[in-house]
């Protein structure tokens, strides 16, 4: 047995890790043992790693700390990438350990052996290889060093993310101590991660931007809850002039007057847009779902625009960014605020033309879905009413997270998620499933498509499903995004290739893996069996959205043509 490998598993113990996703090999052996039989670790098996890698960020995204994910040597580490490349992006820490054949077999005909070393390349923080040791001879504490610099990597101060660590073995593999082994060689203690806060700078400048500006916008991307945040924001707006747009998945929602602000945008004259136009932008969070948004921004010239961070290399998407804040949000937010420079006017001329456009647009779309017969815009507005409150939500990509943005699911009794920093469809299942491994006491609801489902199906292959798992699917059997966009649609004949439609069942799959299967496909039975979800139950319940093609096209395109 490799000593030093059960060195690696107790540094984890002792930097506070909590979560192990295994997959199954025989080169890993040695780590499946360090983890399973030395650690108070707690260890999931799955056996796709794909699936496996988008659980382990959806339980290192609620847990918000490094989570392990383990493969064995070859290809098996490759599946990990698109997990891997969302947490990047996402900044969610993870701890990849790939299991290696030893280093001078490398492409010498030698089986399941590719370059492991540095096989993330830029989508990780750090990437490390530990030396490959003949059998009972081991450096311990260069593995100790090499284990808590990359445990500090994944979360520090100024960013969070996945690290690396490839781990080189030689036979044999399977010897298993049969004494208990002796870890003094260890550091007592595993230093605490650090949160650097770096100095507050621009508060000067910012605060005099703020008073000379007339239409104030904050804007706020993707984010996980923070209290903290919020209060700053609500105090901040009530004390002056200024309009909060937070991202669907910003978690920020009770300081967003505007809701509907993505459809408002994509809806809105030419004229309306202009009275819209901010001179003021204080940005900070991830990326933005609107796309409306997004192209409307690109326009935008304001006098000033801060983008506030932590991170050194600067985000400037909508290319007008004046100067950058390098700090924490919320310590920064609070600074800001204790500077006594708001107005507190009762009249707040810039946010009325925005609460105007919000009025007149819930009221357009409340006609149009009256008028409506059951399709997906009407189907996941009473979705949307109907979400248990002070529970999860998870969004997946393509229809379901614009329909959340478009009918203005920001509801602060909520926390929203959604695998955003790639927005690929893959592994939505799997990273709600780990989500809800996580918060095992709390409901938690995956709003995703069928093709999504579909995907990422290998996500049930396990035996740790968490039946406080409910799935709502958006079944049109066809991956209709790509009849909403203008570009596939002039190629009918291509159109096919775009769509990717199926025959699939999702009641067969809810049958293969043992889940509980609900069906709709009629607005009048909907809310009856919303609440037939929501009732325990001791696996994944699945509420399936069913969709007559041609009506929901007609539908979808009726919505693209609201006009107020």
């Amino acid at each position: 047995m490799h000593h030093h490998i059960l060195t690696l598993a107790k540094v984890c113990e002792n930097a506070g890790i909590k979560h192990a996703i295994i997959c199954p090999g025989s080169r890993s052996a040695p780590l499946v043992y360090a983890f399973t039989q030395y650690t108070k670790i707690t260890c999931y098996s799955i056996v796709d790693e794909r699936s496996a890698a988008f659980v382990a960020l959806g339980l290192a995204q609620q847990c918000n700390e490094p989570v392990i994910i383990i493969a064995t040597s070859g290809t098996a580490c490759l599946n990990f990438f698109p997990a891997v490349a969302e947490a990047y992006y996402q900044k969610i820490p993870l701890l990849i350990l790939t299991a290696d054949r030893p280093p001078e077999m490398l492409n010498q005909q030698d089986g399941q052996m590719i370059m492991q070393k540095g096989v993330y390349g830029k989508h990780v923080l750090g990437s490390h290889e530990l030396l490959c040791f003949d059998e009972n001879q081991s450096d311990f504490k260069l593995t100790e060093r090499i284990v808590a610099n990359a445990i500090d990597e994944c979360q520090n101060g100024e960013k969070h993310g996945p690290v690396h660590i490839n781990v080189p073995l030689r036979e044999p593999l399977y010897d298993i101590p049969q004494n208990t082994l002796d870890f003094s060689y260890l550091n007592t203690e595993v230093e605490e991660f650090k949160q650097s806060i770096r100095k507050l700078p621009l508060l000067s400048e910012v605060s005099e931007a703020w008073m000379q500006a007339k239409k104030r916008i904050i804007l706020i991307g993707q984010m996980t809850p923070n209290k903290q945040i919020t209060s700053y924001l609500q105090k901040i707006v009530e004390a002056d002039d200024v309009v909060v747009l937070s991202d669907i998945v910003s978690n920020q929602g009770a300081a967003c007057f505007v809701p509907h602000f993505d459809s408002i945008i994509q809806f809105a004259s030419e004229e309306v847009l202009n009275q819209l136009n901010p001179d003021f932008i204080l940005s900070f969070g991830g990326p933005m779902v609107s796309k409306s948004l997004k192209n409307w921004l690109k326009k935008q010239k304001p006098s000033h625009h801060f983008r506030l961070q932590n991170e050194s290399e600067i985000i400037d998407t909508y290319q007008n960014v004046t100067q950058a804040i390098i700090a924490e949000v919320a310590p920064y937010l609070e600074s800001f605020h204790s500077l006594n420079i708001f107005k507190n006017q009762d009249q707040k001329t810039y946010r009325a033309v925005w609460l105007e456009q919000e009025k007149k647009f819930n009221i357009s779309l409340q006609t149009f879905l009256q008028n409506r017969p059951w399709s997906e815009p009407k189907a996941m507005q009473q979705v949307i009413n109907n979400l248990v409150p002070y529970t999860q939500v998870q969004l997946g990509n393509s229809s379901a997270v614009r329909w959340a943005s478009w009918l203005g699911l920001q509801q602060s009794a909520l926390s929203i998620f959604s695998n955003r920093g790639t927005s690929g469809i893959d592994g939505t299942i799997s990273t709600a499933i780990g989500s809800a491994m996580a918060m095992p006491n709390q409901i938690v609801t995956l709003i995703v498509g069928d093709l999504s489902l579909f995907y990422d199906q290998n996500g049930f292959w396990q035996n740790n499903l968490p039946s406080n798992l409910k799935i709502i699917v958006l079944n049109n059997g066809n991956g209709n995004i790509f009849n909403w966009i203008d570009g596939p649609k002039k190629s009918p004949a291509q159109l096919p290739y775009f769509t990717t439609p199926h025959k699939l069942s999702i009641g067969k799959l809810c049958s293969q893996y043992g889940l509980n299967y609900l069906s709709c496909s009629e607005e009048s039975r909907l809310e009856e069996q919303l609440k037939e979800l929501y009732k325990p139950t001791e696996t994944i319940s699945i509420l399936d959205l069913i969709f007559e093609e041609e009506s929901n096209l007609s539908a979808i395109d009726a919505f693209k043509n609201i006009r107020y």
